[in-house]
């Protein structure tokens, strides 16, 4: 009698430990986390699960992170940002010049001949954010950002030489693509998504696109354009991931905590790692495919390229609010690059 008394005992303090503390699952707040990219892209299959795992570590079961990868949320790559600012999700991998005139410093990452790679282009990205230099964040929290390239010319036909391009339809993915596109004699052909560069490519209402190498698969590009000019730097694009600041500010301090702790630099560096193995790895694909050639443009070519975008940097290269956006930049780049 005594031993069943006890155990009964037992039991109620369980049930009664279980209602004062709910299980981390219950108690977990949830943000829905998107992207229009396929789930088979290496910042969908790899970097963002990362991000997932430690953030969802470090708030001790307050925050769980649903992934929506291959636009289940939305797949309207333009319309992403509007998703995050109404709530449907709560962060999403944007593309910053969907939204012209929105994000304007970011813009500038567009010059041509400025970064090597994604990573030193995003984390100098990170750093003028840091900084608060970057505008139209106000009722955004930016979680991490990879200023994807730069930027290599594709073609469905020769573009052996600068000289080539002269007339061709070429898809610009931003306003500064957009002046490259014209320096290079060529016709810019603007709103126009990522997704659908190859359709267009492969029916002749484009010649060619300026993409990153690593998206070459993933937006099928590779399956109608052949020729590829590789050795040309013509600018990186911001593709960022923000959070809705309203759903930020209402998190327990936990899960606040948690999020701060990976965002930034730590997930930026993740991103545009993978981003850059993407790029060497599918730059050396079609080197081994007999359907695709790649190509360097001579010296005298690139050197007459960058002549004609010299001037493009104005806009930015000038005092604006007290600072120099353009010589910003340059700053925060020369000091990531030191390792810094």
């Amino acid at each position: 009698m005594r031993s069943h008394t006890l155990s009964l005992t037992a039991a109620l303090a369980l049930a009664l430990s279980v209602v004062s503390h709910p299980t981390a699952a219950a108690d977990a707040v949830v943000l829905k986390f998107g992207s229009f990219v396929s789930p088979k892209s290496i910042t969908n299959e790899v970097s963002v699960p990362a991000f997932i795992k430690e953030v969802e570590a470090a708030s001790e079961g307050t925050l769980k992170i649903e992934h929506f990868p291959g636009g289940t949320l939305g797949s309207n790559p333009a319309t992403q940002l509007k998703l995050v600012e109404d709530g449907v999700l709560d962060s999403a991998e944007v593309v910053a010049s969907y939204t012209p005139g929105r994000f304007r410093e970011l813009d500038m990452f567009e010059l041509p001949f400025i970064f090597n790679n994604t990573q030193e282009a995003g984390l100098t990205a990170w750093a003028l954010y840091e900084k608060r230099l970057l505008s139209g964040f106000d009722n955004l929290v930016l979680l991490g950002i990879a200023e994807v390239g730069p930027y290599t010319l594709h073609a469905r036909k020769d573009i052996s030489t600068l000289a080539n391009v002269s007339g061709m339809k070429i898809r610009a993915g931003g306003p500064i693509f957009g002046e490259t596109i014209k320096a290079m004699g060529a016709i810019p052909v603007g709103g126009m998504p990522a997704t659908q560069i190859a359709e267009n490519i492969s029916r002749g209402v484009l010649d060619a696109t300026l993409m990153d190498g690593g998206n070459l698969f993933n937006f099928r590009i590779a399956d109608a354009a052949r020729y590829h000019v590789v050795n040309i730097q013509l600018g990186n694009i911001a593709v960022m991931f923000p959070l809705n600041k309203a759903k930020y500010d209402s998190l327990p301090s936990k899960a606040k905590a948690a999020l701060d702790k990976y965002r930034g630099t730590w997930f930026t560096k993740i991103l545009t790692a993978n981003l850059d193995k993407q790029v060497q790895s599918t730059i050396e694909k079609i080197r081994s495919d007999g359907n695709h050639k790649v190509i360097a443009w001579s010296d005298a070519d690139v050197n007459a390229l960058k002549q004609k975008t010299s001037a493009l940097k104005a806009p930015w290269d000038k005092s604006v609010g007290g600072a120099n956006p353009y010589q910003e930049m340059l700053q925060a780049l020369a000091s990531v690059r030191k390792g810094s």
